[in-house]
């Protein structure tokens, strides 16, 4: 077994943060799995279990060199359990790609629009990913239609060569003309 396809298993306690759950990493899993990465990865990709359910996750920075993995509230639901629970964690590196596949209308109105486009593809993955969720959630394809218009219409409002000047570097820019 090569050490990307080790499981890592160890117990956690189900920490809350506010309204979401939390399972802190122990700091040598948290090292082996970055060494893994190159060691330059700040979000790490993973997936496992939980007391047997399956997930797919992003360790995400908590200082210090650790990492913390938020816990989806599908499982700790479905266990029946919060925080304060003590549960097996199973977790090995995710090497799989999680770019989520485009749907041929919405890119055939993203490629109509080159600048909504770009901007699409500048986002972030799991941005891109939400957005093709929201799109597949519509039933009806008069709705559909509207959702793909109005994320055409959104990153067109997001290209960087449309932002306005925020009001602080409006004064600033005033000012300076008014001392010459």
């Amino acid at each position: 077994m090569s050490p990307i396809d080790q499981p890592y298993v160890f117990a956690a306690r189900i920490e809350k943060i506010w309204i979401m759950r939390v399972i802190d990493i122990p700091r040598n899993i948290g090292k082996d799995i970055r060494k893994l990465t190159g060691g330059n990865s700040k979000h790490i990709p993973v997936r496992g279990w939980i007391e047997g359910l399956p997930f797919q996750n992003t360790l995400v920075p908590r200082g210090g060199g650790n990492y913390r993995m938020h816990v989806h509230s599908r499982i700790w639901r479905k266990l029946r359990i919060d925080a304060g629970a003590a549960v097996e964690v199973s977790l090995q590196l995710d090497t799989e790609p999680r770019e989520a596949v485009l749907p041929p209308d919405l890119a055939a109105e993203l490629g109509a629009t080159p600048r909504a486009l770009t901007t699409f593809n500048a986002q972030t993955v799991a941005l891109r990913r939400q957005i093709i969720t929201y799109l597949e959630a519509a039933k009806q394809s008069r709705t559909r239609d509207k959702r793909i218009q109005l994320i055409v219409k959104r990153m067109l409002k997001r290209h960087p060569k449309r932002r306005k000047r925020s009001g602080k570097a409006k004064r600033a820019g005033t000012k300076r003309e008014k001392a010459k």
